[in-house]
């Protein structure tokens, strides 16, 4: 036994100074060997003994956000890929009419403050779908950082192809979905069928004409943007049969929350606060954001809330083909 046990603290310390490589390599500095096995042997030999240290030895480095993320949280807040607020976002499930027992589900929040915010006013379980690579990872961190994983579940779907179980959900908030999908009358057919009868969704999005500029005024974004018309997006609501209960423009309070952003940027950065690989990415969004502010003012582009309710009784309809 004690020879096992001897073994197992050398395969410890082994792979301690594994992870001391990796550590080095992955923060671009010189390894020092001397350095870390002396810190190994610290950590193990300390008097008193640290509790927990051999484990400690070979623990991951904590989670760092990468460049693209650091960069959005600095400008928006942290967890955050867009403009917004927790205040307006608890106020999404009395939108809904969830009730407290619900089961909600939430297409699209990038980050997890949305999701935390909800987590405040809806004491139900949750099942989060997001859509975008980048942020998937980010996003389970942060719900297991906020103790939320007990009840909140985060999955990666892909908005032209997931089928939702039939009639799984008592509420449903979608959060800019329908300004990355390809087709939005099977996107808006799926969200029916996922509701039960009576049940309500919000739908949170961009709407406006086609324009050369919204290529300028999107290129930091993580798909290529598929903005419809107003009326489009009416359209394919109302041929899936859901009831429209509310359609409001969101413009304006969308917008101050931009210029929020902008405003209190100046505080958030410091000279530790981004690497050079995050500035930059910093840089090429706040240029995007220049344009998107401008069509926003020129309501060229707008932003939307709609409030759709499955009826009593109603059958969702055969799925459109995509394409």
């Amino acid at each position: 036994m004690a020879a096992l046990s001897v073994k197992g603290l050398f395969d410890k310390r082994k792979m301690a100074l594994t992870q001391a490589k990796l550590r080095a390599w992955w923060d671009g500095v010189e390894f020092d060997e001397v350095a870390a096995l002396a810190a190994i042997e610290a950590a193990a030999n300390a008097e008193p003994p640290v509790e927990g240290a051999d484990d400690a030895l070979f623990d991951a480095p904590p989670y760092e956000l990468p460049p693209r993320l650091a960069a959005l949280g600095a400008l928006w807040g942290e967890g955050r890929v867009r403009p917004g607020d927790a205040a307006s976002e608890a106020l999404e499930p009395a939108r809904i009419g969830i009730a407290a027992g619900g089961l909600l589900a939430v297409l699209g929040p990038g980050l997890a403050a949305p999701v935390i915010a909800l987590a405040a006013k809806h004491p139900g379980k949750m099942q989060v779908f997001e859509w975008r690579d980048e942020t998937l990872d980010a996003l389970k961190h942060g719900v297991a950082a906020a103790k939320l994983d007990d009840r909140v579940s985060v999955s990666r779907i892909d908005l032209e192809a997931h089928v939702f179980a039939p009639a799984a959900f008592d509420g449903l908030l979608s959060i800019d979905d329908f300004a990355y999908c390809g087709h939005p009358p099977y996107l808006a057919q799926q969200m029916m069928k996922a509701l039960k009868p009576g049940a309500s969704a919000v739908v949170e999005c961009y709407a406006g004409l086609p324009s050369a500029e919204l290529a300028t005024a999107f290129a930091s974004a993580f798909a290529e943007p598929q903005i419809r018309a107003h009326g489009d997006l009416l359209h394919a609501f109302k041929e899936t049969g859901f009831t429209l209960e509310g359609d409001e423009h969101l413009t304006e309070e969308f917008l101050e929350f931009a210029r929020n952003g902008f405003k209190s940027l100046g505080e958030r950065l410091t000279p530790q606060a981004l690497n050079v690989a995050a500035a930059q990415e910093l840089a090429w969004e706040a240029q995007a954001w220049r344009v998107r502010m401008k069509l926003l003012a020129q309501k060229r582009l707008e932003r939307r809330r709609f409030i759709l309710r499955r009826p009593n009784g109603a059958t969702a309809p055969a799925p459109a083909p995509a394409g």
